[in-house]
């Protein structure tokens, strides 16, 4: 039995999409504890998977779309543009029309679909607090604070959006030798018990309330978008300045960011579905049931 999948993207961001249900019926058996993680490295893979950012997993509790998001190597994270795409997904499904509401690393996310294809995502108050990011005990507080980074040293901003970034205000794009260099070492570096992702972030030359940025995703290595490396970037930005939204420019697309209410943040963007498909076998062994694991 062959299993269904679904491909997504949002700002570059590329995730495949496979229904819990489809999963159990292609399974034939109860589901392992690790069975998700194992199929996001199988199903990530470039050369070997159908290649992604992220795995989606999909399912309905009542009136709510349930998201898990497994990264390549296997964890699991809280994701911004997937959220958007597991919402397009069940209005392509005819579960949702105008809004939709998503139970997601549990907490409950609003999504709304606006005009011109772009979909809103309401997201957490940033959180700067150590215990939340989070950091290792003893460790305060970063904001614009110094990071030795083996011999180097930069000045970063940790915050926890749902999902950890630091992020870098910096005055242009980083040298590629140095984002290929400091990437994982910021994501690794001991200060982050549950590593981070890194977010470079500079003004757009001639606009005041627009930025770039480039990502380093923990768990997956540089990507295209980020829907929650840009509201981190964004509320580094909204702490610092009188600014109440701004545009941010992913490598993969535009993403707009905005204040909403209690100091919750709103990430506006766009997402497509690229194709549906079916796997044909070739799983690493411990993946499926011993009956199946032949294919």
């Amino acid at each position: 039995m062959n299993l269904r999948f679904h491909k997504y993207e949002s700002i570059g961001n590329d995730f495949v999409l496979v229904e819990e249900s489809d999963v159990a019926k292609w399974f034939g058996s109860e589901l392992p504890a690790d069975a998700y993680p194992k199929l996001a490295v199988a199903l990530c893979d470039r050369k070997f998977g159908i290649g992604s950012d992220g795995l989606l997993t999909y399912s309905t509790d009542g009136d709510a779309v349930v998201m898990r998001m497994f990264n390549p190597d296997g964890t699991e994270d809280f994701c911004g543009n997937g959220l958007r795409c597991a919402a397009l997904h069940a209005k392509r499904a005819g579960f949702a029309e105008k809004n939709a509401s998503l139970k997601h690393g549990g907490k409950v996310i609003d999504v709304n679909f606006s005009l011109g294809g772009w979909i809103d995502v309401g997201l957490p108050k940033p959180n700067f607090e150590p215990r939340s990011v989070p950091l290792v005990a003893g460790v305060e507080e970063i904001f614009d604070t110094p990071l030795q980074v083996g011999s180097r040293k930069v000045q970063a901003c940790s915050v926890n959006v749902g999902s950890t970034h630091t992020v870098l205000l910096v005055e242009g794009p980083p040298e590629e030798a140095d984002f290929q260099e400091l990437g994982p070492a910021i994501e690794n570096h001991e200060w982050f018990p549950q590593r981070t992702s890194v977010i470079w972030c500079w003004p757009r030359e001639g606009r005041f309330n627009a930025f770039e940025i480039r990502i380093w995703e923990r768990g997956v290595g540089e990507t295209l978008g980020c829907g929650t490396g840009s509201a981190a970037a964004a509320a580094c930005i909204f702490r610092n300045s009188s600014l109440v939204a701004i545009e941010v420019k992913n490598p993969g697309g535009e993403c707009a960011v905005a204040l909403g209410p209690e100091g919750t943040l709103n990430t506006s963007a766009k997402a497509r579905h690229v194709f549906t498909g079916e796997t044909k076998g070739g799983f690493p062994s411990g993946i499926l049931p011993a009956a199946q694991d032949s294919s």
